[in-house]
């Protein structure tokens, strides 16, 4: 398993919590699927039930992490709101995936710029 430095800062060198090698198994439906045992959960300070993005590194290896989700409140008028959903389709994803791709993508511009002040 690959483990990967998530930090862009080579002053904050990442801690190595756990390492385990993860089995791959095939769900009767056809979908794949491995299983945390308590401790790495506990280890992780992760529970059932969180929610945890993947992150393709490009490489063969993936970044797994616990999703930090806030709910905001957009008020979109109508025509827009059908505008967005457009380009959602034809982007082949949700209007959720959309609003959230697009808030983080904010969110990051906002924090380069804060660091380059």
């Amino acid at each position: 398993m690959k483990i990967k430095n998530p930090s862009t800062d080579p002053s904050k060198p990442m801690r190595i919590i756990s390492r385990k090698l993860l089995e791959v198994r095939e769900h009767p439906d056809g979908d794949l699927y491995f299983e945390l045992d308590q401790e790495l959960l506990r280890d992780l300070n992760w529970k059932a039930g969180d929610s945890v993005e993947f992150t393709d590194n490009k490489d063969g290896s993936f970044s797994i992490k616990k999703a930090k989700y806030s709910t905001i409140e957009l008020d979109i008028d109508d025509d827009n709101l059908l505008m967005y959903m457009k380009c959602a389709h034809e982007k082949d994803m949700s209007f959720n995936e959309l609003t959230t791709e697009a808030v983080k993508e904010m969110l990051d511009k906002e924090d380069f710029k804060n660091e380059r002040e």
